[in-house]
C-alpha cells in the first residue's frame, strides 16, 4: 500500500469535520505513528501540512458559501471552524487576495444571472475540495480493502459486470485544459491540471456545475490525449468575459449517449469503456465524439477505493 492510501482515513476525517478539524494529536494516534512523523509523512505525500490542508478544505467551501448564501460572514466564519471574524479574514485574504465582503460583492453577480442553481456551486466546492488532487490516482494491489464480488480476477477489471444504457444528457459548459501523456502520466497529469483549475474557479469566483471531468479526444497505443477540467453554469457566451486563468472553455455533447457507472479503483476503469465499446458493436451504434469520465466520488471522503464511483459516457449518433 502507497502512502496516499495509508493517509486516506485521515483525509477522510478531516474532511468530514470542517468545522471543528482533528488536532495533529488525534491524527497521529488513529494513524499509530508519531505527531512528528505523521506531520512529515503527510506533508511529504499531500504537499501540504493537515492544518494547512483542513483550512484549505474550510476557506474553499466558506468561499462558495459567501457566493450562493445569505449568510452572514461571521455565521460562515464560525461554521466553517474560525473562532473569529478577525482571524476568518486574515485567513481568507491570505487564501484568495481580498478580504471575505470583496469577494462577495465581486463575485455574486456571476451567479445571479445564471439560470443554473446556486446549489451546484456550492454542492460541487464541498464535495471536489477534499482531494481534488487525487482524482485518478493509481491503488495498489496489496491494500487492506476487501475484494468486492464484481473485482474478479482479473486487474483491470472484468467488462461482462458493467450495465450499459442508453441516456440523454444536456450539453454542458466545460473548463479544461488539454494535455498529451503516455497512460504512465496519466494521474501525474490530472494531479498537476485539478488542484490549480479548482483552485482558481474558487478564486475567481467560477459557478462550478460538477464533479472533475476527463474527455478523451484522442486514445492511441503511445499517446493519449485529454481534456481535464470542470463543468460550469452558464454558456460559454455568458461566461466569456470572465478571468478563466488561462484555460480554455468548450462545451460536452449534449444528446444521446451510452453511460455506465464504475465501482472501484481507477485502474480498472478501462474495463467500463470496454462495456460500452461492447455495446455500441451489439447494438450497430455509431461514436458521434469523444468519451469522458466524471468522478463523483472524492477519495478524501471515502478512503476505500472499491467504494469510489465513476460515471463513463460516450456520445452516440441519433
Amino acid at each position: 500500500m502507497n502512502r496516499v492510501e495509508e493517509l486516506l482515513p485521515l483525509l477522510a476525517r478531516l474532511a468530514d469535520a470542517v468545522g471543528q478539524p482533528p488536532t495533529l494529536a488525534d491524527l497521529a494516534v488513529q494513524a499509530g505513528k508519531s505527531p512528528h512523523h505523521l506531520q512529515r509523512v503527510f506533508t511529504r505525500e499531500m504537499g501540504e501540512s493537515p492544518k494547512q490542508y483542513s483550512q484549505r478544505i474550510r476557506l474553499q467551501q466558506s468561499s462558495a458559501a459567501l457566493l450562493v448564501t445569505d449568510r452572514s460572514i461571521i455565521d460562515i466564519a464560525f461554521a466553517s471552524g474560525f473562532e473569529s471574524h478577525e482571524g476568518f479574514t486574515r485567513a481568507f485574504k491570505r487564501r484568495f487576495g481580498q478580504s471575505p465582503s470583496s469577494f462577495r460583492s465581486q463575485h455574486r453577480p456571476t451567479f445571479e444571472g445564471l439560470t443554473l442553481s446556486n446549489r451546484a456551486h456550492l454542492g460541487a466546492a464541498t464535495r471536489s475540495a477534499p482531494c481534488v488532487g487525487l482524482y485518478r490516482m493509481s491503488t495498489t494491489s496489496n491494500r487492506p480493502w476487501p475484494k468486492t464480488s464484481n473485482e474478479g480476477n482479473m486487474s483491470m477489471g472484468d467488462s461482462s459486470t458493467y450495465s450499459v444504457a442508453e441516456k440523454r444528457v444536456e450539453e454542458v459548459t466545460f473548463l479544461h485544459a488539454r494535455r498529451q501523456t503516455d497512460m504512465e502520466g496519466m494521474a501525474k497529469t490530472l494531479e498537476e491540471v485539478f488542484p490549480s483549475m479548482f483552485e482558481m474557479c474558487m478564486a475567481n469566483g467560477l459557478p462550478l456545475a460538477g464533479y472533475p471531468i476527463t474527455r478523451y479526444p484522442s486514445f492511441g497505443p503511445g499517446l493519449i490525449t485529454l481534456e481535464a477540467g470542470m463543468p460550469l453554469s452558464g454558456t460559454v457566451e455568458e461566461l466569456k468575459e470572465a478571468d478563466l486563468g488561462g484555460f480554455e472553455l468548450g462545451t460536452l455533447h449534449g444528446g444521446t449517449v451510452a453511460f455506465t457507472v464504475h465501482t472501484g479503483p481507477y485502474e480498472r476503469l478501462a474495463a467500463a469503456y470496454t462495456a460500452i465499446q461492447r455495446w455500441m458493436a451489439a447494438n450497430g451504434e455509431i461514436s458521434a465524439g469523444a468519451p469522458w469520465e466524471v468522478y463523483i466520488t472524492d477519495p478524501g471522503e471515502v478512503p476505500n477505493p472499491e467504494e469510489w464511483q465513476t460515471e463513463v459516457y460516450h456520445p452516440i449518433q441519433r
